[in-house]
């Protein structure tokens, strides 16, 4: 151990030694140290960060099997829990995330909601951090309305210490706030609401509150969600035993549900998912696996180019410690011993930048948090648990990495500074020169950093092309002077019938303002893209019956009200536009369908008088025909990519339909602050008390996109690894190029003595530096688009062998390497021929 002790402090004072290389040795393994430490952050995030539930690995959920629904009717859940069979304790949570307008004061946003059994934070462990939970009177029908709040949402409410007792307004609801979740709890998935609400509460919060009257599905739903129920296991039960004692309650839940419940139906047990419950975990631990790896294999990459950077490095410093460590070896210090000198020292290098590598691991987190933060745009669940951090097993794995360094970096070194050639060692060690075989060695190294170099820049460049192609605008169209606006007037108190007549009363009102060109109306936000329908031309039949002929698939079946068309600038190639006998109860059903659609109908796409008829077919609905009386241009779709095509249909909305969607065309563009303080002072005008949910521009719709959001974040993470990657490169050809001339200097005086002029020997050492560059840039680039082609499926819009995406890896790789070699080859340039030989 004192022996040790030795080698430690010995080490500190040769670090200490060289203050130059020991500075550029730590930024080289911090950079790559630290990549890793923020890759291994999110994969603990996705993979093995623990819930905030007691036993998390005790939880199962259950569901039907063989059906296209998971979840199950509540009065289904209550026979699973009062049966007694199987589980020790259930809970049910609603199969969804819906969205609700929060208002508390002058201030309205859409969040997150979701609807639990009065035992759901009894059974996950979870006590509120303030106040209590639910009572099971709250979970019956007629239940006092009562809410609590997710940490974040109580801090985004202003972290009032005595919110518990208050109220606040959820879809115009009136719900006393009776307790606060602790900080970072998200129930049963690390994916969690921004509130909870008692099951009992969905029938007024979510449909008498939108104005709609509850007929019931079926007797026994009562008004509750369809639910999915998460418990534990009976003690010593294992999870086939326990499913098979279900089995027995299938005959009775289809014959309390026989709509739902079919033949060949069974109760089904899993482990929950870890972003939803009813997701099976294996199936998402093999997605969220292969993400990881991906991500992990892309900073394994920078960690080995900055350990080869740094073995060099050593191999460099080592020559300048020949004669020390010869004279070691002469008296009579074992090889061992050498070794794991060099060892130490490589390894309070490795700790060095293991502990530099948290600081930009830190703020690495931070700018990832900050990307997470955007998402909440289009889900605000998102911002609410994806959020990572430096917790103790991703230090642990820092320790780690810096181990993985201290070898890969040290080892190689360790093994050739201490060979046991005395006599050889010790007529070289007089000067400072690298052997040829070293130089070789150096070479090579700096070889594998320029082929691993380019797998990741030209990532990044194929990353960011895609990231640009999902960001560009639809050609032909100006987002950036259309407005749209949200509101919801039933939270302000209006009935469904007076919410018709607001919607009308205010879109007159803003197509009457100076600068506002059109407006128009629609029921739920629609410009571009597909949906979930199928579509079919509709023969009527002789007996009544028609027959029905395919069209498309993952078509778009949208309601749009008054002049939508105009607003959009979607001129009509064909027919007429809806006017408002159109939406009479009694007109005849039409449609306006796009350019896509009408050549499928006709290939001469001359579709008018057509009938068409959409539907689900997994659900087996289908609409009433519908007469095409327009055709516009298709809308590409952010998802649409190349020559697919989603087919897209309009319909006049109902007149009992209201219409929260305001598009105005403007007459000029403005900033996103300035309009949406205009509109809603514009829309207070008119009531007050209606919330403006959300007023933004379709180009910032568009640029908020969630897939234009993840391939920002793609492109960002990846242009990070790129650049990494390319300034370690650039700093390996830097290094061994300014060893090479400073070990042959006096090789260089010789030369230059000899008649060789300045120009020559800039000539000589970069070429030697280009040769490795090319062979480096050939290397890497095959490998680089063998792998783009097995992340094909996350571009878009780009191809693996994207000729500009490859031009401008091997600009850029081969510039930074010249301008790497360039330096040391004019300080090479600029030896004096007489100091060279004279230091010899």
């Amino acid at each position: 151990m004192k022996t040790l002790w030795q080698d430690v402090r010995y080490g500190l004072r040769m670090l200490r030694k060289s203050p130059g290389f020991t500075a550029v040795a730590v930024v080289t393994l911090a950079l790559g140290i630290g990549a890793n430490t923020i890759m291994f952050s999110m994969s603990d995030l996705l993979l093995l960060r623990p819930m905030q539930v007691r036993d998390p690995e005790q939880l199962v959920c259950c569901d039907i099997r063989n059906s296209m629904f998971k979840s199950i009717p509540y009065s289904a859940y209550q026979t699973l829990r009062d049966s007694g069979l199987a589980f020790r304790d259930l809970m049910a949570q609603d199969d969804g995330l819906g969205s609700v307008t929060l208002v508390q004061g002058d201030s309205a946003r859409q969040v997150c909601a979701g609807f639990v059994s009065a035992n759901y934070f009894a059974v996950l462990g979870a006590a509120p951090a303030q106040g209590r939970g639910f009572l099971p009177e709250e979970e019956r029908q007629g239940g006092a309305p009562v809410v609590v709040l997710s940490h974040r949402a109580w801090q985004r409410l202003g972290a009032d210490p005595k919110i518990v007792g208050r109220f606040i307004s959820i879809n115009g609801v009136r719900c006393q706030v009776v307790g606060v979740a602790p900080e970072g709890f998200t129930g049963a998935t690390i994916r969690g609401p921004d509130l909870w609400l008692p099951l009992g509460s969905w029938l007024p919060v979510c449909y008498l509150s939108r104005g709609q009257v509850w007929t019931g599905r079926e007797p026994s739903d009562l008004g509750y969600p369809s639910v999915c129920p998460v418990g534990r296991l009976k003690p010593g039960l294992t999870m086939p035993v326990a499913q098979a004692q279900l089995q027995p309650l299938v005959p009775r839940l289809q014959a309390d549900h026989p709509k739902q419940w079919r033949s060949g139906f069974s109760l089904g047990l899993h482990r929950p998912g870890r972003f939803d419950a009813g997701n099976e975990i294996e199936t998402e631990r093999r997605g969220l696996a292969a993400f990881s790896l991906v991500l992990m294999a892309v900073s394994a990459i920078i960690l080995v180019i900055a350990c080869m950077n740094l073995a060099n490095m050593m191999l460099v410093q080592g020559a300048g410690r020949r004669r020390e460590i010869v004279v070691r070896l002469a008296l009579g210090s074992g090889r061992l011993r050498i070794i794991r000198q060099l060892l130490i020292e490589a390894l309070l290098l490795a700790l060095l930048g293991g502990a530099f590598g948290l600081v930009l691991a830190f703020w690495g987190t931070r700018i990832l948090n900050v990307w997470i933060e955007e998402l909440a745009v289009w889900s605000p669940e998102i911002s609410n648990s994806l959020r990572t951090g430096l917790s103790i097993p991703v230090v642990v794995a820092t320790l780690g990495f810096s181990l993985v360094a201290a070898l890969l970096s040290g080892l190689r070194p360790a093994l050739g500074l201490s060979r046991r050639d005395l006599v050889a060692e010790l007529k070289e060690s007089g000067s400072a020169m690298l052997l040829p075989g070293r130089r070789r060695q150096g070479n090579f190294s700096v070889f594998c950093q320029i082929a691993l170099a380019v797998v990741l820049v030209l990532g990044a460049a194929l990353f960011t092309r895609s990231a640009q192609q999902l960001a560009r605008p639809n050609p032909g169209y100006r987002l950036d002077n259309k407005l749209i606006v949200q509101i919801d007037p039933l939270s302000a108190g209006y009935d469904r019938a007076r919410s018709v007549q607001f919607c009308e009363t205010l879109a007159d009102h803003l197509a009457s303002l100076p600068g506002v060109v059109a407006v128009g109306t629609s029921p739920k936000f629609f410009f571009g893209g597909g949906g979930i329908e199928s579509i079919y031309e509709y023969a009527p039949g002789t007996e009544g019956e028609g027959s029905k002929r395919y069209l498309a698939d993952w078509a778009a079946v949208s309601e749009v009200g008054r002049d939508y068309f105009a607003v959009l600038e979607l001129p009509l190639l064909q027919g007429r536009a809806f006017d408002r006998l159109d939406s009479t109860p009694d007109a005849e059903k039409v449609v306006i369908v796009d350019e896509s659609l009408a050549r499928k109908l006709r290939p001469d796409g001359k579709a008018l008088g057509c009938l068409i008829q959409y539907g689900i077919p997994r659900l087996g609905w289908y609409s009433e025909p519908h007469r095409v009386v327009g055709i516009v241009p298709n809308v590409q779709g952010v998802s649409d990519e190349g020559k697919r095509i989603a087919a897209q249909a309009y319909r006049p909305v109902p007149p009992e339909e209201f219409c929260p969607y305001f598009y105005l065309r403007l007459a000029e563009a403005g900033s996103a602050a300035t309009l949406k303080q205009w509109i809603s002072e514009e829309i207070h005008k008119v009531d007050p008390r209606v919330p403006v949910l959300s007023a933004a521009t379709l180009a910032q719709r568009h640029h908020m996109d969630p897939l234009v959001l993840l391939g920002r974040c793609g492109a960002q993470l990846a242009q990070a690894a790129g650049a990494a990657a390319l300034f370690l490169a650039a700093l390996g050809i830097y290094a061994l190029k300014g060893s090479m001339v400073a070990s042959r200097t006096t090789e260089i005086g010789i030369r230059m003595a000899l008649g060789a002029t300045r120009r020559d020997i800039l000539a000589m050492v970069l070429r030697e530096g280009i040769v490795l560059t090319l062979v480096g840039l050939f290397v890497g680039l095959f490998l680089a688009l063998a792998g783009a082609r097995v992340v094909r499926s996350a571009l878009y819009g780009v191809s693996p062998v994207d000729p500009l995406s490859i031009g401008a890896t091997l600009a850029l790789l081969g510039l930074a390497s010249l301008l790497a070699g360039y330096i040391p080859a004019r300080r090479a340039a600029n030896v004096d021929p007489m100091v060279a030989l004279r230091s010899q």
